[in-house]
């Protein structure tokens, strides 16, 4: 895409939509933002420039960086002014079919046969997404992980319609500006990412209300303990390394096998139990210890930060 217009457009601008937008227009793109809520617009206006200014506070920008980059995102009141000659438009309004069906049709109409329209996602299937499309063929789902102007990672799921030009080009628009690309070979809700967090965020659930440990000390227990390999490493490579000299191959047969006990133990629930908001709402605000929603919010971008200088360089 390095020889197409410069110009993104985003609608929808929430926490989403306004950390795109900053990514972007941190990459050197022209962005323009839209969203049905002129207040919403305007808020993720302002958020996308407050991430700017964390971004130059880190040094992730160049020291004309942040006025460039805030110059170069705009407000639109209408789709078409958004999306009107962009290279790519990057969707990312409320995780509801009906919702996304009705905007991406709008853009489809309005943007460019070349243009490539990317959902943000995080869990619907874009083949039902491209019912209303003309040009399914140019559209796939780009998942980031929030907040998506600091975490690489970008979920690709091509739907039933989606042109392999497609996928490749936007695998290759991600790779260049630094983010880290996965590629899902079939559609699944939820993806790949969110489904691991879920299977994770079950147990973790269980384990409070069955009384095992506290909310504090089963999120110290991921934090303190796999979810530093997991920055690293993935589960299986983690286990690769677990088995020695043997490999995954070793780890299998003779550890893996214990893994059943646990997993036959495990929950399996598919709804959330009554009591889960009032447990995890206390847990939670004990383990706060009187920090704000925005201070830990500052805390925990502090150390990705942090993190990412030291796992992918400066």
């Amino acid at each position: 895409m390095a020889d197409e217009t410069n110009h993104i457009g985003i609608v929808g601008t929430g926490l989403v939509g306004a950390g795109w937008a900053a990514f972007y227009a941190a990459k050197g793109f022209d962005v323009t933002l839209h969203d049905a809520s002129a207040s919403a617009l305007r808020g993720g206006y302002e958020k996308a420039i407050e991430f700017l200014t964390f971004l130059k506070n880190h040094g992730a920008l160049g020291p004309d960086g942040h006025d460039n980059a805030a110059a170069g995102i705009r407000m639109s009141n209408d789709i078409s002014g958004a999306v009107q000659g962009a290279q790519l438009v990057q969707e990312s309004v409320v995780e509801r079919y009906d919702v996304k069906k009705e905007v991406l049709r709008q853009i489809d109409r309005a943007a460019l046969p070349e243009t490539i329209i990317a959902s943000s996602s995080s869990g619907l299937l874009i083949s039902k997404l491209q019912d209303v499309m003309d040009h399914p063929e140019r559209s796939l789902i780009a998942h980031p992980f929030n907040p998506p102007h600091l975490i690489p990672l970008v979920e690709l799921v091509p739907g039933e319609r989606t042109g392999k030009e497609t996928l490749y080009r936007m695998k290759t628009f991600f790779e260049r500006l630094g983010k880290v690309p996965v590629v899902l070979r079939k559609e699944v809700p939820g993806h790949i990412a969110n489904r691991l967090q879920a299977a994770v965020w079950r147990e973790a659930i269980d384990l409070v209300l069955k009384g095992v440990a506290s909310v504090s000390d089963v999120d110290r227990a991921l934090t303190s303990g796999p979810g530093l390999r997991w920055a690293l490493l993935g589960a299986n490579m983690i286990f690769h390394l677990g088995g020695g000299a043997g490999g995954i191959g070793y780890f299998v047969d003779h550890v893996g096998v214990s893994f059943s006990k646990l997993w036959e133990d495990m929950a399996d629930w598919t709804s959330l139990p009554a009591q889960t908001k009032e447990v995890l709402t206390k847990g939670i605000q004990e383990g706060m210890e009187g920090e704000s929603l925005q201070e830990m919010a500052e805390w925990r971008d502090d150390k990705i930060v942090a993190m990412l200088k030291i796992i992918y360089g400066p």
